[in-house]
């Protein structure tokens, strides 16, 4: 039997990878706090924070967390990002 759908940034965290809880819960601390009246979810299988539009998102993989602003937000921290992978829209982070 498959193990159900996260369907609130909690049980995303719990279903991630063991290696990516606590770098998942301080992401979600921040992000909490830098937008407090934004609402929390899961789109596309990534928790997000809305206001109106997704402000960002971010996810958990085997090797790696996953940071998803906008590609502007990303543009003035062009220098801080480059040790960093990046996408078009992404950033990764290592464990």
């Amino acid at each position: 039997m498959s193990k159900a759908k996260p369907t609130t940034i909690a049980e995303y965290i719990d279903s991630a990878p063991k290696e990516a809880h606590k770098k998942l819960r301080e992401i979600y601390a921040i992000l909490k706090t830098v937008a407090p009246e934004a609402t929390e979810g899961i789109k596309w299988g990534s928790p997000v924070f809305e206001e109106k539009r997704i402000l960002f998102a971010f996810a958990a993989f085997k090797e790696h967390l996953t940071f998803m602003p906008t590609p502007s937000a990303m543009k003035p921290f062009k220098k801080e990002l480059a040790k960093y992978g990046t996408g078009k829209g992404s950033i990764q982070f290592s464990f």
